[in-house]
């Protein structure tokens, strides 16, 4: 009887550290925000995401706010208002190579939130040239990739970039593509924080040297290519900031000290595009054969 009795007792310990240990694994799955918000942890994160936040991470900084939702951006009096989440990266990429953090305190974060919250919502088809944009001006293209994290644990990314004049393009999570301003401040702020420059035709002649970057090594043009790349670069109509690929790369130091990038290879109108910091050009064969070996 009584080892009838230790069985029983055996068994019903057994019961009840099994039930504690699937508490214990049930809680792993939820957890209380500083808000006293009951969360879901998610780890569906996409690789490209996980390396943007490989790049650097900030503490602590939370969008809070009884108009907001608690899963994603709404529209509000035709503006965008970001949920209540924390902001956990911003990254940016310009004529860079690469994904670049974007080292902001957080009132720079705050501040860049509410001028995006503050660009209105441009109708569909509406044309920019009711907002005093001329269909030929250059697009400026320096993307800005904001990730948060909304109040289920959600990590959602939206996406920024400058267009022409001081509208800009806005991609939510969804991936649709809204048109927000204008607003200049907004555009301002992208370009100084990200350092977009542009090197007109007239800077060419501060181009002192220039180093190129070619499977995976790097060497510097005599003074004889540079000067044949000035001049044939000169002659190159400028047709548009966007481009996609590349294939050789090189940076361009001038007498002002600072340093431009270039990239050459695959563009939008041509097989052959270069692309120098803000501005692209196509058909651009003879000056990219001065860049190569």
């Amino acid at each position: 009887m009584k080892r009838r009795y230790g069985c029983i007792a055996i068994i019903l310990i057994m019961c009840i550290l099994s039930a504690c240990h699937n508490k214990k694994e049930e809680s792993v799955s939820t957890s209380v925000n500083d808000t006293g918000v009951t969360i879901e942890a998610s780890n569906d994160i996409s690789d490209e995401t996980r390396k943007l936040l490989e790049l650097g991470e900030y503490d602590n900084i939370e969008l809070k706010g009884d108009e907001r939702d608690a899963v994603s951006i709404v529209k509000n009096n035709q503006r965008f208002l970001f949920p209540e989440c924390k902001v956990i990266s911003i990254t940016y990429t310009t004529f860079s190579e690469d994904d670049t953090f974007l080292s902001l305190n957080k009132k720079e974060v705050l501040e860049l939130i509410d001028l995006i919250e503050e660009s209105p919502i441009l109708k569909d088809g509406d044309s920019l040239s009711n907002y005093g944009v001329k269909e030929d001006t250059q697009e400026k293209y320096a993307k800005i990739c904001i990730v948060y994290k909304n109040s289920r644990g959600e990590v959602q990314n939206v996406w920024l970039d400058t267009f022409k004049g001081n509208i800009l393009h806005f991609y939510d999570s969804q991936g649709q593509d809204y048109r927000i301003g204008p607003n200049k401040k907004l555009v301002n702020f992208i370009i100084k924080h990200t350092g977009y420059r542009v090197l007109s035709t007239t800077d060419f002649d501060k181009i002192e040297r220039i180093v190129v970057k070619y499977n995976n090594e790097e060497y510097q043009l005599s003074a004889k290519k540079t000067e044949q790349f000035i001049k044939a670069v000169k002659k190159l109509d400028k047709r548009q900031d966007e481009f996609h690929d590349y294939n050789l790369t090189a940076l361009a130091y001038t007498s002002d000290g600072d340093v431009y990038h270039i990239k050459a290879g695959l563009g939008e109108y041509s097989e052959n595009d270069i692309a120098i910091e803000g501005a692209c050009y196509e058909e651009a064969e003879n000056v990219i054969c001065l860049l190569e070996k």
